[in-house]
């Protein structure tokens, strides 16, 4: 009886570790502008954490989501080591206001925070639970360390 449980068990076990796999080794990650679109306000930090400047109009929050380009970004397991840190981008979005909840106070929270590096075309997000690399175009690296310097 025991051996017709664990046996579907197992199966099913060893499928979702080989498509584990399979997740953790793609290249190719279809990473969308939605993600970074729902910004309502991006801060802008130097190397030394000095804030350089808050992106919170909507053309100007559109215009960084557009030169991001994203689509041009390859995904890599992590960023080689030595990097010097160029500075970083906090994403912050307001919490949604819900029917019949809540007194219609709302407060920001952060979405994640991009790093870029001074001495590659590389950055990293971070969100708390996981950081993810990438290897991004060097036109997307030389605008986000100009509005980082």
């Amino acid at each position: 009886m025991k051996k017709r449980i664990l046996l579907p068990i197992a199966a099913l076990l060893c499928l979702t570790l080989l498509a584990g796999c399979k997740f953790l080794t793609r290249t190719d990650f279809d990473f969308d502008t939605d993600s970074i679109s729902k910004a309502q306000k991006i801060v802008v930090h130097d190397a030394a954490g000095n804030e350089k400047a808050v992106l919170s109009e909507k053309a100007d929050l559109d215009a960084f989501v557009e030169t991001v380009n994203v689509g041009g970004w390859k995904f890599i397991k992590e960023v080689p080591e030595g990097l010097t840190e160029a500075g970083s981008f906090t994403l912050w979005q307001r919490e949604t206001i819900t029917a019949l909840v809540g007194g219609g106070e709302t407060k920001e929270n952060e979405i994640c925070t991009f790093r870029i590096y001074a001495d590659g075309d590389y950055l990293t997000i971070e969100t708390g639970l996981i950081d993810v690399s990438f290897a991004i175009p060097q036109s997307t690296a030389d605008y986000l360390r100009g509005l980082t310097a």
